[in-house]
């Protein structure tokens, strides 16, 4: 999943009025930012395999460090001691801020459950889970923009706009994320670089939640 996981930043956001939705945007995405280093220097494993699955040519056989279980909760609890000792340790509601960061992290696994093949182990190999979804390019697009616009009606419905701009900066961040989406699924050719798809990748994450941070700063 790609920028499905955004929705879980967008409500949380919404649940939380003083987390960052830029770093929300961080945390949602936090596995996949260590995930393509971690290939590159060889800690975990990507192979590419023509049409391993209708969306991409992933075959991601071993990343126990970032898209296991217990390694999903262990980065999730890094954050919410970060948050809860370091980032927000002055604020009243210090708690409220590290648990839905922590949660923006464990989101990743659990949406990610939606869409991959069976390859996301519980700790590292057997058992694996995945349900599947990238088989279908048509429903992987149409789930993750379900969830992004859901996500965003949530955050719209608990802030409010504070200029012209927060009006409807928002859904045009949407409808650029999903335009983003539509050209990556069905349009751009698949991209079996794994140094060219890392820089993209990190260019990408980080510009969405630079994006999303100068959007919430319009609303309130």
């Amino acid at each position: 999943m790609f920028v499905g996981h955004y929705a879980a930043a967008f409500a949380l956001k919404g649940k939380e009025k003083d987390a960052s939705l830029g770093m929300l945007f961080i945390a949602t995405q936090f596995v996949d930012i260590l995930f393509f280093p971690f290939v590159l220097l060889g800690i975990e494993n990507l192979k590419f395999v023509k049409d391993f699955t209708a969306v991409n040519d992933f075959n991601m056989d071993y990343y126990p460090f970032t898209h296991g279980l217990l390694a999903s909760l262990l980065w999730s609890g890094l954050f919410f001691v970060l948050y809860f000792f370091v980032f927000a340790k002055n604020k009243v509601n210090k708690k409220s801020i590290a648990i839905v960061m922590a949660l923006a992290v464990l989101s990743h696994w659990f949406t990610d459950l939606i869409v991959h093949t069976p390859d996301l182990p519980l700790v590292s190999g057997e058992p694996k889970f995945g349900f599947g979804l990238w088989n279908n390019k048509a429903l992987t697009f149409a789930l993750e923009a379900v969830l992004l616009i859901l996500g965003l009606w949530y955050y719209i419905k608990r802030t409010k706009a504070i200029s012209n701009i927060g009006k409807y900066a928002g859904i045009v961040f949407v409808l650029f994320l999903l335009l983003i989406n539509y050209l990556n699924l069905f349009v751009l050719p698949a991209n079996d670089d794994i140094q060219s798809l890392t820089i993209s990748a990190l260019i990408f994450y980080f510009l969405f939640a630079i994006i999303a941070q100068y959007v919430d700063r319009k609303r309130t």
